[in-house]
């Protein structure tokens, strides 16, 4: 039996399934002495290079039971001094409470957005090089379609594109993406056009490495599948225009990788108590080619370990890292990260000493813009306290794409949204 938890309503969701509706964060239900949810011993080593203040990272703490506002927390990656903490003299800026969003990105590593479907607002603010958030003019902005996601959020509802010029999200309730132009001071401006139309109810949506194209597709929250991906070109003043007819495929989420050349996908199909109506695992990963046009052609399937959850790609081109999250058949806990290598055809290949034992095991990466490190979102119902426990786990990308944990696991206050971004 797992829990899902949808922070937009409640935290006391007990369902068959894992996730987070509100925002798409997903948890285990474990009983936790010796924690089945997490890997090996956490110890504190130096680090494999970088600086003080590596990362900065944003999450979205909803506020307790009768909070009047939640808040956006802050915290730093040191590599210097091994830690992972709270940045220091930060104030946390207020937000809607008992909401754990629907969407945070970084753009230009100067800007943060959240957006907030229970009062269809986007919130925004400037990042300053200690970490501080200062609102950004207009913030927070109107975006009344954030507040009807028909088959509930994906991990990446909204999106910015790799420059970070523009912002998407998608609206299920009116079968479309709504595209903002990012100006100066980081101010939003809804496109002409805008929203675009979409033969289906979007929910995760993706860009090319490159940013030329933006791909929409049709999921399923409450079974974590997908079943047909739309194909969008970029243009210059971010409008979309659709690329051909929809692509039948079961993707449930999709990564762009750094050249341009390739998008990389899992099903999320897996045997996990709710995931999907099958029961059983999907044991790959695919990669799709990127036409002239944007269509995209499957190039082949991949064979993990695990059934991929989701998945994070490198954004360094000399990298061509992509790694994949995943929980156990039961529902009782996450398996081992596993990473792989990208060819210049699009083939993926296991990396030495994949799946990496020993880290603190999760269901969500996100990269830091430089390739660096790799943050893990872990979050599990933890039955003898009654409790929700959701932490974030910094992993070093080492030569061949190993991956160590050097520094340990920060606890967050609450599930919600988060982003982890280099310093300016």
């Amino acid at each position: 039996m797992m829990m899902r938890v949808r922070v937009s309503l409640t935290l006391a969701m007990v369902l068959a399934m894992i996730a987070l509706a509100g925002c798409d964060h997903y948890v285990c239900n474990a009983t936790f002495g010796a924690s089945s949810c997490t890997g090996g011993p956490l110890t504190l080593s130096q680090s494999g290079g970088g600086t003080a203040n590596a990362a900065f990272v944003f999450a979205v703490d909803e506020g307790q039971s009768g909070a009047t506002n939640g808040t956006i927390d802050g915290f730093t990656l040191d590599t210097s001094a091994n830690t992972f903490q709270a940045i220091t003299s930060y104030t946390a800026p207020t937000i809607p409470s008992n909401n754990g969003g629907v969407g945070m990105v970084v753009a230009q590593k100067q800007f943060l957005y959240a957006g907030f479907g229970n009062v269809g607002q986007l919130y925004g603010w400037s990042i300053d090089s200690s970490g501080n958030l200062t609102a950004i003019a207009g913030s927070p902005f109107l975006a009344p379609a954030l507040d009807d996601f028909i088959g509930g959020v994906g991990q990446a509802n909204m999106i910015t594109n790799p420059a970070g010029t523009f912002l998407y999200f998608s609206a299920g309730s009116v079968n479309g993406i709504y595209v903002y132009s990012i100006g100066s001071g980081g101010v939003l401006t809804q496109v002409a056009g805008s929203p675009f139309s979409v033969p289906f109810p979007p929910m995760n949506l993706a860009t090319d490495g490159l940013g030329k194209y933006l791909y929409a597709i049709d999921g399923d929250y409450f079974t974590h599948t997908g079943s047909e991906i739309q194909a969008y070109s970029i243009g210059t003043s971010g409008a979309l225009t659709a690329v051909g007819s929809p692509l039948l495929t079961n993707m449930w989420q999709l990564q762009g990788e750094p050249t341009g050349k390739f998008m990389i996908g899992t099903s999320g199909n897996s045997a996990a108590p709710g995931f999907n109506t099958s029961g059983v695992d999907d044991l790959h990963l695919y990669t799709f080619s990127i036409g002239t046009t944007g269509a995209l052609t499957e190039v082949g399937s991949f064979t993990t370990q695990y059934s991929p959850f989701s998945i994070a790609v490198s954004p360094n081109s000399g990298g061509n890292l992509v790694y994949s999250f995943s929980f156990n058949d039961t529902g009782t806990a996450f398996n081992s990260a596993e990473g792989y290598s990208i060819s210049s055809t699009g083939t993926l290949t296991a990396l030495s000493g994949s799946p990496f034992s020993g880290l603190t095991d999760g269901s969500w990466g996100q990269f830091d813009q430089s390739g660096q490190f790799l943050i893990d979102y872990a979050s599990y119902f933890d039955p003898t306290t009654s409790t929700t426990v959701t932490t974030l786990s910094p992993f070093d990308v080492g030569s061949g794409g190993a991956l160590t944990q050097p520094i340990s696991t920060l606890t967050l206050t609450t599930p919600g949204f988060w982003v982890v971004t280099d310093p300016q």
